[in-house]
């Protein structure tokens, strides 16, 4: 809703709200504003697109009804008394209740309300085209309530179903219909009550294809993988890597929906004087009713009304009602309008037949007498029907202040609906106790109050949870706020513009991006020509000419690029497209590729990782919320030719101006493959830029394994294993590798930058049956794994690490890597300790060191930075033992 049309929503509600009677007296005005806002609880952000809201007060009869800003808040004038309120159930929104909110009419009144998902993508990019795709999930909940999605391809008509464990399991329930297309109209696929059962923790997969049978093209997760609890299938194929942007909802399990009576697949029962529904809980919070035909005589504007309800039991005794909301909709069509129950005004028998009609007066209009009541009949209804399992057990906080009454203090206040205990999760600076940089701060039941020493000068992030007697918890999104700092720095709390400035500012919205990837295990690198652009693009191919070329980004560089704030932490150029436009602008769906050949081994595995960066400036009349015009992928064609489409290829990305890494596998079907990257932008703007940079190809074998994978079984008996591990150093560490089971480290290596330990690195090797070391792997992990190592130290042959130390000082780069090693001998033993140097300074001493005892060999380090210094170091270790039979072979050779 744009700003005009939530004027026009909120004029209306002013309007209705205005002549509520007020202690018997009609149109005195009376009570304080009340805003509230929606964000998505894993990313933290509005949701899009939007739906209505709801509220209501005192358990009156009138039920107000308006839209919402772009920025996720609604806004309601002259609240007071006890408020009920929820957003609508629309797109990918399900309601979720304040009950029982006593209005402080001293102040304008807030809340939040915090609405989940399966997982919450951020769906800015074209995928790939195919007939029929498949996301799967792994279940929370006992229901599935709907699906919504965006098409970017041709608008159709479109089916989807829920299957059992993937793309080829046994369907569950119906086979739902949606619209959607062109990135203009977002297609949702609703189950309605007791059609799509789950069982929690298990997989399941949402199946989707045209109608038609063709070719189609949804939106993607910009950044690939969003969620690690399920994927992607194209046409039957796996797209490891990838998630749809996807919005999945199931039921909560604080608000149930209730079964409707001879409703068909899409829940609308058909020329019906009254609509029936069967409850599955002891009370009804909300009703949507959306009933059609209604035409108003005389006519109205927009052809609004007041819809009224009125519900009956089996005995036909009058159990709710009249309830009047809010309805529009064209002439003899469809009218919606939502109904709130406080959560003690409508009890219901669970599994007992009610029902529902419904009759039309214009809006503000005085009720009729019952005599003069004209049903609206015969009439199409689709109903919903929402009550709570355990009626007034969620505890919801609102009217949240934030304070500092000291520069080292913050204190946080709340409204309650009734008490409840409490806990502040805060993070920052100085916080300890429940993690990094973490603190729990819990109160008690009465408790609405904490006070939270600070770091002045200092941000932290927090959220507040509230936990009902039955155990139903009421979470606010995570708060963003800067402690001031005497009168240098300024407390920042307050929402920014154009949000209502009495709400707490939100911390920064999270783009999902999965887990943590795993460390990489590789046989070896292989060598590409330019991989980090410093000189240029030699050795690539640009297709077509003119598009893609290396940008210096460089301190000094007055680059277009670098004017529009792109740069790195690793190098002075990056490959890839800069556009600015001039005054005509079009659409030029424009593509390129930077390719280069390689040299592979038929049959082996073989992985190509880039960063990637992405950005764009709007030009005059392009939407503020423009994202994904440009965007990168990753491919390999596995015999060396020019196929860079579809299993070939990764999806493509948009990384919102930041480095982000993505990786791309594939297996050598030749002597010869081609790597790339693809480039695309839709159009012209202001500044248009994608970028590459630190592309690397990695061989792992013909058969890779994770990195905690102990080497392959032998049938032959081993003669030395390790055994005893213990911990030798357990310090916070930013970068950590382990050697697999079995294996020994005979290489470490490390890089540092800005007092950040980016990169590991470790040669590690199995010990073989015979007791020799066998062939040789590496392991790499960080926030930048692929960088080049500053410090690298590889044993002699035969070597094995037996102890290692650091230091960074006076720079920020790993000056100095020490590892100390000994040989290794066939029976076990280990020979004389000698210390191996790397890095530009090979005679300073190290600020961290972790030796081990002789008999004992090291199995993992890590390494950690600040203030310039090694200042935690991480270490494992394990016994060489000969093994009892290797024993009694020696001894028996030994007589003989």
């Amino acid at each position: 809703m744009n700003k005009v049309m939530l004027k026009t929503a909120l004029f209306t509600l002013l309007v209705f709200l205005s002549n509520v009677t007020v202690n018997g007296e009609p149109g005195k005005k009376r009570g304080t504003q009340l805003f509230f806002r929606m964000t998505g609880a894993q990313n933290n952000a509005p949701i899009l697109p939007k739906t209505r809201s709801a509220w209501t007060q005192d358990k009156r009869i009138e039920v107000g009804n308006t839209g919402m800003a772009d920025e996720g808040y609604t806004e309601y004038p002259f609240c007071f008394g006890l408020m009920d309120f929820s957003f609508v159930e629309r797109y990918s929104v399900y309601p979720r209740f304040v009950s029982g909110a006593q209005a402080d009419e001293s102040i304008v009144n807030t809340a939040d309300i915090v609405i989940d998902h399966v997982y919450q993508p951020d769906g800015c990019v074209w995928g790939f085209s195919g007939r029929e795709f498949v996301q799967t999930f792994t279940a929370t909940g006992n229901e599935l309530v709907s699906i919504t999605l965006l098409v970017a391809s041709e608008p159709g008509t479109f089916r989807a179903a829920l299957t059992e464990g993937g793309p080829y399991g046994k369907q569950v329930g119906p086979t739902k219909t949606f619209y959607s297309g062109h990135s203009m109209e977002w297609g949702t696929a609703r189950w309605t009550a007791g059609q799509a059962e789950l069982v929690g923790g298990r997989t399941y997969g949402i199946k989707m294809w045209r109608q038609d049978g063709g070719d189609w093209t949804p939106y993607l997760h910009s950044l690939g993988n969003a969620y690690d609890g399920g994927l992607l299938y194209v046409d039957g194929r796996a797209r490891p890597g990838t998630d749809m942007a996807l919005w999945i909802v199931e039921e909560p399990k604080d608000l149930k929906r209730g079964l409707i009576v001879g409703a068909d697949e899409e829940g609308w029962v058909y020329n019906k004087d009254s609509v029936c529904f069967v409850p599955r809980t002891p009370n009804i919070r909300m009703i949507w009713l959306n009933v059609s035909p209604i035409t108003m005589e005389p006519p109205t504007a927009h052809n609004c009304c007041d819809l009224v309800i009125r519900v009956w039991d089996k005995k036909g005794k009058l159990v709710a009602g009249p309830k009047r909301s809010l309805a529009c909709g064209p002439q003899n069509g469809p009218h919606p309008a939502p109904f709130i129950f406080a959560s003690d005004e409508f009890p219901v028998t669970v599994g007992e037949v009610y029902r529902i009609n419904a009759y039309a007066v214009p809006h503000k209009a005085p009720l009729p007498k019952n005599e003069d009541i004209k049903l609206i009949q015969p009439a199409d209804f689709n109903l919903r029907v929402y009550g709570e399992p355990h009626p007034g057990g969620l505890a919801a906080i609102y009217n949240l202040k934030v304070d500092f009454p000291q520069d080292n203090t913050l204190k946080l206040s709340w409204s309650d609906t009734f008490a409840a205990p409490a806990r502040i999760i805060i993070r920052g600076d100085g916080m300890k106790g429940a993690g990094h940089k973490t603190k729990h701060v819990d109160l008690e039941k009465n408790s609405t109050e904490g006070l939270i020493k600070v770091w002045p000068g200092h941000t932290y992030e927090f959220k507040i949870i509230s936990t009902g007697p039955t155990g139903l918890v009421f979470r606010t999104p995570v708060y963003q706020v800067r402690a001031p700092r005497k009168d240098e720095i300024k407390a920042i709390f307050q929402a920014a513009a154009p949000n209502p400035k009495q709400f707490i500012n939100l911390a920064p919205p999270r783009i999902a991006t999965g887990a943590e990837t795993e460390p990489i295990r590789y046989k070896k690198s292989v060598k590409l020509v330019s991989n980090d652009f410093e000189k240029g693009v030699e050795g690539w191919t640009t297709t077509p000419s003119g598009i893609l070329d290396a940008h210096d980004v460089g301190w000094t560089s007055k680059s277009a690029a670098k004017k529009n704030g792109i740069s790195t932490k690793w190098g002075d150029k990056v490959a890839g497209l800069t556009h600015i436009a001039g005054r005509k602008r079009e659409q030029v769906f424009e593509k390129s590729t930077l390719t280069q050949k390689i040299s592979t081994t038929r049959g082996n595995v073989y992985l190509l990782a880039a960063m990637v960066r992405t950005h764009i400036k709007n030009g005059p009349v392009t939407d503020k919320r423009l994202r994904g015009d440009v965007r990168v992928r990753l491919f390999a064609d596995p015999k060396g030719g020019a196929d860079y489409e579809g299993i070939n290829s990764t999806q493509s990305y948009w990384t919102d101006n930041k480095w982000m890494r993505f990786e791309h596998r594939w297996i050598a079907e030749g002597e010869k493959s081609t790597i790339g990257l693809g480039f695309f932008r839709w159009r012209d703007l202001d500044f248009a830029g994608a970028y590459v940079d630190h592309v690397h190809v990695y061989d792992l074998g013909p058969s890779p394994v994770v990195s905690s994978a102990p080497q392959a079984g032998s049938k032959k008996v081993y003669s030395i294993v390790l055994t005893d591990h213990q911990v030798e150093s357990d310090d916070k560490v930013e970068a950590y590798l382990k050697a697999p089971p079995g294996y020994v480290i005979t290489g470490l290596g490390s890089r540092a930058h800005y007092d950040n330990i980016t990169t590991l690195w470790l040669k590690v090797q199995p010990i073989l049956p015979d007791g020799t070391l066998g062939e040789a792997e590496q392991l790499r992990h960080g926030w930048e794994p692929d960088a080049h190592l500053e410090a690298k130290v590889e044993l002699p042959a035969g070597y094995v690490a037996t102890g290692f130390g650091a230091g960074i000082a006076p720079e920020w780069d790993v000056k100095r890597l020490g590892v100390w090693a000994r040989p290794l001998g066939k029976d076990g033993t280990l020979g004389e300790e000698k210390l191996f140097r790397g890095g530009i300074d090979l005679k300073s001493g190290f600020e961290k060191t972790v030796r081990l005892d002789k008999g004992r060999v090291l199995t993992s380090a890590g390494l950690n930075c600040m203030v310039n210094d090694v200042n935690g170091i991480k270490a494992t270790s394990a016994k060489l033992t000969k093994t009892a039979e290797a024993q009694a072979k020696s001894k028996r050779a030994g007589s003989e």
